[in-house]
């Protein structure tokens, strides 16, 4: 369990009341919201691309992992 989740307030049993919630909604962000492959157009401002693309996938893994509760 992420600590965040401690830190904003909400207890252990707090946040198991939210894993059906929770579970639902990582696996609508797994099928819907897919990691981006790697940019391999390298021609002109291809590096702002890839780094949209590095992004995109930062925000999807950091938002997987905070809804990702684990015993």
């Amino acid at each position: 369990m992420d600590s965040r989740w401690i830190k904003a307030g909400y207890s252990r049993e707090d946040v198991k009341r939210f894993r059906t919630a929770l579970d639902a909604l990582k696996e609508i962000l797994e099928s819907d919201f897919k990691k981006k492959e790697a940019d391999r157009d390298y021609s002109p401002g291809w590096e702002y691309r890839q780094i949209a693309v590095n992004e995109w996938n930062t925000v999807i893994d950091s938002v997987i992992k905070l809804i990702d509760i684990k015993e």
